[in-house]
């Protein structure tokens, strides 16, 4: 009568290893495989907006404004966004339809649009994937320039997406994009805040440093407020500020533009009692680590920045007109 052999304890703890090992190496991959597809896909939002941004320039001769009034209320808070006058041309002119454009974004009778979640201003890297109730969420925000100041109309905004106050959503023409199309910065990526200034999130909370000392009532430079910024303490419960980036596309303002005073991934800033007020809203995703971001150029091609880029270089990318030459780090 034979006799069946069973696996023996170290043979049993030698297979358990085997599938440990397995499982470690696998995991990593997996996650790569992910982080890869999420990429691609945040890269393909950035290239919708692209192809939005000149089928409306072919249309109305112009990309949109990064703050349009539409002439109902002059007040930056109440401006309507860049991607809300994209709309039409992504493929959502429904929800363009629900807006209430003779009164301001805020107003309850565009609750509605406001709350409307749409996957193409949606980075599926983002691990905060939803904002709070009644808020759509963005991880798309539109060049404003390399300045620091805010809330500046076209003849004074070094960006693509200026403040514009007339009826007519006019923003820029390639003519006014002096550095060329394909050196200069149209949208680029950002990570959603956490949504409460009761949690400590370094990478995406506004920080409001403590500036009385040297820059209170005085001109800040780019170079002032990068420098005042990285010096902060980012942990102090005491210096936050804004803690909402990334609540909402319809609506300009914070939420829905970026500087490129600071280089990707650096801590954002804001000094209200500079003169005039100064803000640092750089530029950031979680991608590879969160190592670099997606930028979509003018001419409509979409690239990868790692945050090693000089701030020069990338200065020079968020302006339109300075003539300032991108570096050989481009």
């Amino acid at each position: 009568m034979s006799r069946r052999h069973g696996f023996t304890l170290i043979e049993l703890l030698v297979v358990i290893a085997i599938i440990a090992i397995l499982i470690a190496l696998l995991v990593p991959a997996v996650q790569k495989v992910r982080e890869a597809a999420a990429r691609t896909q945040c890269e393909n939002n950035l290239k919708q907006i692209g192809i939005a941004m000149h089928n409306r320039l072919g249309d109305l001769k112009s990309f949109p404004p990064g703050f349009a009034t539409l002439g109902v209320v002059a007040k930056a808070t109440q401006g309507y966004s860049a991607h809300t006058m994209l709309l039409p041309y992504l493929e959502q002119d429904n929800v363009y339809k629900m807006i209430n454009f003779s009164v301001g974004p805020d107003d309850p009778s565009n609750a509605a649009a406001l709350s409307t979640r749409l996957e193409v201003f949606t980075c599926p890297s983002d691990p905060i994937y939803a904002a709070p109730n009644g808020w759509a969420g963005n991880n798309y925000v539109a060049n404003y320039g390399s300045d620091v100041a805010f809330s500046q109309p076209a003849n004074n905004a070094s960006g693509v997406f200026w403040w514009n106050n007339e009826k007519r959503a006019r923003g820029a023409k390639p003519a006014d994009i002096a550095d060329g199309l394909s050196n200069t910065a149209a949208f680029c990526e950002r990570l959603k805040g956490d949504f409460s200034n009761s949690i400590v999130t370094p990478r995406t909370d506004l920080i409001q440093p403590d500036i009385s000392a040297t820059f209170k009532g005085k001109t800040m430079t780019r170079d002032d407020a990068l420098n005042s910024c990285r010096a902060a303490n980012l942990s102090d419960p005491k210096l936050q500020w804004n803690s909402t980036y990334g609540g909402y596309w319809i609506k300009a303002h914070h939420m829905t533009v970026y500087t490129h005073t600071s280089p990707p991934n650096d801590p954002g800033c804001g000094f209200p009692t500079a003169s005039p007020p100064a803000q640092t809203m750089p530029a950031n995703s979680a991608h590879m680590g969160g190592s670099g971001v997606n930028l979509l150029l003018c001419d409509g091609s979409v690239r990868w920045v790692s945050n090693s880029v000089s701030v020069s270089t990338w200065r020079a990318v968020g302006t339109r007109f300075d003539g300032d030459l991108v570096g050989a780090d481009w």
